[in-house]
């Protein structure tokens, strides 16, 4: 979860930027709430994890809040719609 110091177009439109040329990013949502966006980041590691914060996400200006959630088990994964 992001969480964005300033919220005028031009700083949304150079995170948006940013964040789809990082190929660790799967998935980017610009959320309404308590944060800004939600990443969905696959690694293979904590390790390599930490090293992307470090090397390339804390790179990003305007990052306010950084706030990470880890998945332990997967227990349903599907895209089927049920209307």
């Amino acid at each position: 979860m992001v969480s964005l110091r300033y919220h005028h177009e031009g700083f949304i439109d150079k995170f948006e930027r940013q964040i789809k040329a990082l190929p660790e990013v799967q998935e980017c949502y610009h959320m309404a709430g308590k944060v800004d966006f939600f990443l969905k980041i696959n690694l293979k590691s904590l390790e390599e994890y930490h090293e992307f914060v470090r090397l390339k996400l804390s790179k990003i200006e305007n990052i306010g809040v950084l706030e990470s959630y880890f998945v332990l088990k997967e227990i349903k994964a599907t895209t089927e719609y049920h209307f």
